[in-house]
């Protein structure tokens, strides 16, 4: 009996700790992107818009369809009962080649929509990393409020032994209650800055079944310098970026819509192929055809249409071209900029130390109290604002490889290995 009671211990010390890993773990920024690649519902989304527009697609092209008809006479021609039934079938035939401009036309939407489901794939990633280090930021701030908290909460206890024993007068002890109160009412506010931007995240890498996800991200972000000349970001992005990509086949569909159009001039020779039946026995096959008389409808109309498309999505080519190229060296430059910030901030870094530092001096003797504020209020925005550009970095850094296509990742990737 004993014995099974110390089993049952066992097993419940060992489940706690698995449990409390398996409620919060850490997560990296691949492993992140991987769960949302599994579970995202955002991603779910875009996937049905893509098949959406294949489905479209598919319904453009041209299928045999042949029209079935039955007919059935009976006449009466004096005394004698006299009918007769046609089995006919009917097939409308293109003359010019139309079915194989549209399949051509339908399979290239159909690439066009594999490749924007991609493109906007990649964005979603975009602001799940874009979130990941968002939430990373706020995690370090909020330990940042924590730790001079954590001096002012032992500087007041001091100054109210103080005050008790006479050495020391009350203003203190109230301006460094007000100094508590105000960065605790901050840092309240960056806890639940910090608490929504983890849900954010968790909804876009769990699914809806999912409920009280909680995880943490790595303790350390790294800041690196970019690899790559600009010219060849821009030449690598106009090459590969899935959006262009997915314009410029939707522009060749386009254009054999165009095409097909300008042909539905010319109408469709009707085919029809039947088998007639009659009452006194007589029965052969009937061939026949038909064609519309294009007096007054020559489909200018649709022509039209069609050529204003192309040329709108070829326009719009051109500009998306030109806008990649400016979104490219925007985020070049914002990134080398950030970088620069980082590294000039590297030279004077802040650390726990320096406040610690300023306390001591305080309880010395050797710092006032407005000094002791003073080097509080530094160590907190200087620290918070050294994680901040690292935040920034990061950030424009996932901007520019999703403006990129991808390259900033892959040529870091190709230098680690």
């Amino acid at each position: 009996m004993k014995s099974s009671k110390w089993w049952i211990l066992f097993l419940v010390f060992l489940w706690i700790p698995l449990q409390v890993h398996a409620q919060s773990q850490i997560l990296s920024l691949e492993e992140t992107v991987e769960l949302f690649k599994q579970h995202s519902l955002q991603q779910e989304l875009a996937k049905l818009e893509e098949l959406r527009r294949q489905g479209a697609a598919q319904q453009y092209k041209s299928y045999m369809n042949p029209e079935v008809s039955i007919f059935r006479e009976q006449l009466n021609a004096g005394t004698l009962d006299y009918d007769e039934t046609t089995y006919q079938i009917s097939q409308p035939i293109e003359l010019l080649g139309q079915p194989f401009l549209r399949n051509r036309s339908a399979n290239k939407s159909s690439e066009a929509a594999t490749l924007s489901y991609q493109y906007d794939q990649s964005v979603l990633i975009e602001q799940v990393k874009s979130l990941y280090v968002e939430y990373w930021y706020l995690q370090h701030k909020l330990e940042v409020y924590d730790q001079a908290l954590e001096v002012i909460d032992q500087v007041l206890a001091s100054a109210r032994n103080r005050q008790a024993e006479g050495t020391e007068s009350g203003l203190q002890v109230q301006r460094f209650t007000i100094e508590k109160n105000r960065y605790l009412r901050e840092r309240n506010e960056v806890e639940l800055e910090m608490i929504q931007s983890q849900k954010q995240l968790a909804a876009m890498i769990t699914s809806s079944e999912e409920s009280g996800f909680e995880f943490q991200v790595e303790p350390d972000l790294p800041v690196e310098p970019i690899l790559e000349d600009p010219e060849i970001l821009r030449q690598y992005a106009l090459e590969y970026r899935a959006d262009l990509q997915a314009m410029e086949l939707e522009t060749e569909a386009l254009g054999l819509k165009y095409r097909v159009e300008k042909r539905e001039r010319l109408p469709d020779l009707k085919v029809n192929f039947g088998y007639k039946n009659q009452s006194d026995g007589s029965e052969g096959f009937v061939i026949g055809g038909g064609i519309q008389i294009p007096i007054f409808n020559r489909n200018s109309g649709n022509i039209r249409m069609a050529e204003a498309d192309q040329r709108s999505m070829e326009t719009s080519v051109h500009i998306q071209r030109r806008t990649i190229r400016n979104q490219v060296d925007v985020a070049y430059r914002r990134v080398q900029n950030l970088y620069g910030q980082w590294q000039e901030m590297q030279q004077n870094p802040l650390t726990q130390e320096m406040l610690e530092t300023s306390r001591s001096a305080y309880q010395e003797g050797r710092f006032s109290l407005v000094e002791l504020l003073d080097a509080t209020k530094a160590f907190v925005d200087g620290l918070s604002l050294q994680h901040r550009i690292v935040a920034d970095f990061q950030q424009a850094l996932i901007t520019l490889d999703t403006l990129t296509s991808g390259k900033i990742s892959s040529t870091q990737n190709h230098s680690e290995q």
